[in-house]
């Protein structure tokens, strides 16, 4: 979600300028523990999750309801078929920088 700074402003520290562009990380806003309980755990059935993978208001993904039935369909499939995995090293998951948040190497056993 990017922004531009309508005024100078000091933020934490960080100075910026009239005109200077912003970019909330939106990984860091779905791990904020205030906000959820283990955030780096995955909880499918999560009780209270208002994270903003999809966007937000009127900035919503026009896709996220598409998006969500498929992950569904996805997972439904994967534990009707494969049941019991693990991975193989929860140590050795490498993670992908940037706007989206996610595994890059994430080894399974089954």
């Amino acid at each position: 979600m990017a922004r531009i700074v309508d005024h100078d402003v000091e933020f934490q520290g960080c100075p910026m300028k009239a005109g200077d562009r912003v970019l909330m990380a939106f990984p860091a806003a779905n791990r904020d523990p205030r906000q959820f309980e283990n955030p780096d755990e995955v909880i499918l059935d999560r009780e209270h999750n208002r994270h903003v993978a999809f966007g937000a208001g009127i900035h919503r993904c026009a896709g996220s309801n598409l998006a969500r039935l498929e992950l569904r369909v996805a997972l439904q499939t994967w534990l009707d078929r494969i049941p019991e995995f693990e991975l193989v090293d929860p140590d050795g998951v490498t993670w992908a920088g940037g706007q989206v948040r996610g595994p890059r190497i994430c080894k399974v056993r089954f």
